[in-house]
């Protein structure tokens, strides 16, 4: 009895069909669309940020970009004294 109930859930395994989609277009699909005239009036909405904001964005940015490159480098020497002592 339990062979045939082996069996049984074999061919079913075997006959499942499985259905795989793209999740790109389903992302796609649940965006609104834009139509184009609304979108040329905000895109005009926008302006040039100045000079100084410019300035401000570029030194946090810069501030920020070299924090996360002395933390990788003392992980990165975290992780080599790690595997020097481990020898």
């Amino acid at each position: 009895m339990r062979s045939d109930n082996v069996k049984r859930e074999d061919r079913k395994a075997i006959e499942s069909k499985v259905e795989i989609t793209n999740t790109s277009n389903a992302e796609k699909a649940r965006q609104p669309q834009v139509n184009l005239a609304e979108f040329q009036a905000a895109e005009g909405s926008f302006r040039q940020p100045t000079a100084a904001e410019l300035s401000i964005l570029s030194f946090w940015k810069l501030r920020y970009a070299r924090s996360h490159e002395q933390e990788l480098r003392n992980e990165f020497a975290r992780l080599l004294n790690r595997g020097s002592s481990l020898e």
